[in-house]
């Protein structure tokens, strides 16, 4: 009698265990089921079978890839065709195309691959702009970025030339940073402050070879290229809103590192939003180096700004301008005396954009190089992304 009940216990242990194992395939499938009534298709459990026999597949698997062409048309009506002084080579060209893979590598980090074809001089070039890590999941509101990539000072370095609100670079960008940016490789570590507002202190370190768009490593240098930033933003309202920051870079110029450039800047952007409609930005960069020259006559002080404003009136239409000043100071002049060399334009726009994935843009500028003469030129634009694009920062 003892051997029989042991028995029978034994057996509804086994069916209990057995029960709960099985249930919840069960239950599975039944939600799977319910599932499909609502959304159609294969049903859930062919879909995880067809997972399963192709391989699980990561996010890593599935990188977001796009693909941006940038295509430039000029006409300078100023100086004659190919002559120095022109500031366009009357014609039309793809000044830039760019192929970019990103998207997450694993639970600590983002992955991003820039390559980029580029026209100088009637020649391309193929390069790497960016490859970098991103850790944006660090402790203690800490983020990292480490690779190769465009600085993050001041506000338009930043930014792809694709996606920037005008034709041509301003003035003080073009004198000081570079025709795009300036790129390098080294890393940048950000904390973002425990206030009620936003607020992002930003140090950099990199190998400081070579300044602005360079095709080689150039030279060791004693010491990195350092820069730090202090950016914030604050919501006026739900419509509106402002980010201004502040950056300082310092550059070792030569090998010994006698020589070095001190550059200091500000920024400042309102941007207005209502829905698709209706829109409003104003932009502002101030810059001013100082350049330690110990076997110079003297050092040489540079500053410059831009601002510019865009009004979008239409869903598809947006009318811009922009005002650039740049200046050098305290040059010597040929007899001997100190003047400031000055540097002036004035640019007026109209984009037409059908989407977030192609615009066209015409524009007039005029512009007034170190006081030589006046200039006047027109562009028209044409940009287009293909693939999947990444949300534009503020």
């Amino acid at each position: 009698m003892k051997l029989q009940k042991l028995l029978w216990c034994t057996i509804a242990t086994v069916l209990i265990i057995a029960g709960g194992a099985l249930l919840p395939l069960f239950a599975q499938e039944n939600l799977d089921a319910e599932v499909d009534k609502l959304l159609g298709g294969k049903s859930a459990v062919e879909e995880r079978s067809a997972e399963k026999s192709a391989g699980f597949l990561d996010r890593t698997s599935m990188p977001n890839i796009f693909v941006a062409a940038d295509m430039v048309g000029g006409k300078d009506l100023t100086a004659q065709r190919n002559s120095p002084e022109a500031l366009t080579p009357n014609g039309v060209k793809v000044r830039s195309a760019e192929v970019g893979l990103f998207g997450g590598i694993d639970h600590l980090a983002l992955g991003t691959v820039n390559l980029a074809v580029h026209e100088e001089e009637g020649k391309y070039f193929v390069e790497l702009h960016e490859a970098y890590f991103e850790f944006n999941t660090l402790p203690w509101n800490l983020y990292a970025k480490l690779g190769r990539f465009f600085l993050d000072v001041g506000r338009l370095n930043s930014i792809h030339q694709h996606d920037w609100h005008f034709t041509t670079t301003p003035l003080v960008h073009a004198m000081l940073f570079d025709v795009e940016g300036v790129f390098d490789q080294g890393g940048e570590v950000s904390l973002l402050m425990p206030w009620q507002w936003y607020q992002e202190l930003k140090v950099g370190f990199f190998n400081g070879r070579s300044w602005g768009h360079t095709h080689g490593e150039g030279a060791v240098k004693p010491g990195p290229l350092v820069t730090a930033r202090l950016k914030h933003f604050i919501p006026i309202y739900g419509e509106l809103g402002t980010q201004f920051g502040f950056t300082y870079i310092r550059y070792l110029v030569d090998e010994e590192g006698r020589e070095i450039d001190h550059t200091g800047g500000a920024d400042l952007t309102f941007k207005w939003q209502r829905g698709r409609y209706r829109s409003f930005i104003f932009s502002t960069e101030y810059w001013y180096r100082y350049e330690v020259r110990p076997d110079a006559v003297q050092d040489n002080t540079k500053h410059g700004f831009y601002s510019y404003v865009q009004y979008q009136f239409h869903q598809y239409w947006l009318a811009g301008f922009r005002y650039d000043y740049y200046a050098e100071l305290d040059v010597r002049s040929s007899s001997g005396s100190s003047i400031d060399r000055q540097s002036f334009a004035q640019l007026l726009w109209v984009t037409l954009r059908p989407s977030e994935f192609s615009y066209f843009r015409i524009t007039g500028e005029r512009s007034d190089v170190f006081g030589t003469e006046l200039n006047y030129a027109v562009y028209v634009q044409a940009d287009f992304i293909l693939g999947y694009h990444p949300a534009h920062r503020y």
